[in-house]
């Protein structure tokens, strides 16, 4: 029985992420196609319409507003919008959130700069992984010791805590964000090499 019962935790971590990943594969390609091929359907006809033209006319859109971000008008625009959606109670924390974990995961020049991955001791035989994710958020009057923003995100759960330290106390690590993230949710389960 306990054989039996070590295949199907074997078969599950076999099956499980694989299929959660192509699930969430094909639910963001028919979304996206669903969304986009009435559009093409209507401008071009439905006999010109190609399965997977939609994809392609969303990829293409969004590599065009990117570009388009870069330049300075975009991102004048990208501001207003922010702006805007500041302002709706409800929207801007959904939105603020939305917004902040994309740049952390797809930085831009600016944010690339900032993330790196730091090692934090609060006390001498224990340490905590944590993500530089910019300069301070304050600083105390008077106060020289440059300081960071850091997040140290607790395993198997989104949330964690931002603290403001002092640079001279973080040890950088030899990780990617991606590496470090994966290890620190995991409870270091998928860690790999440090330092």
């Amino acid at each position: 029985m306990q054989r039996i019962l070590g295949w199907l935790g074997k078969g599950l971590l076999a099956v499980v992420p694989i299929t959660l990943t192509v699930a969430a594969l094909i639910w963001l390609v028919t979304t996206a196609e669903g969304l986009v091929a009435p559009w093409i359907r209507w401008a071009f006809g439905a006999d010109d319409y190609v399965p997977g033209s939609g994809l392609l006319l969303v990829g293409l859109g969004l590599v065009g507003v990117g570009m388009l971000v870069d330049r300075v008008i975009g991102a004048w625009v990208l501001d207003l919008v922010d702006r805007l959606v500041d302002r709706v109670p409800l929207v801007k924390s959904f939105y603020g959130a939305v917004r902040d974990v994309l740049r952390f995961v797809v930085p831009g020049r600016r944010e690339e700069e900032s993330r790196r991955v730091v090692a934090w001791s609060p006390r001498e035989e224990a340490w905590m992984i944590g993500f530089v994710t910019g300069e301070a958020l304050f600083r105390a009057p008077g106060e020289e010791v440059p300081r960071v923003s850091v997040y140290f995100p607790m395993s198997y759960q989104v949330g964690g805590y931002t603290l403001v330290l002092p640079e001279a106390e973080l040890v950088p690590l030899e990780m990617s964000v991606e590496d470090a993230m994966r290890a620190v949710l995991t409870a270091g389960m998928a860690a790999s090499g440090t330092r």
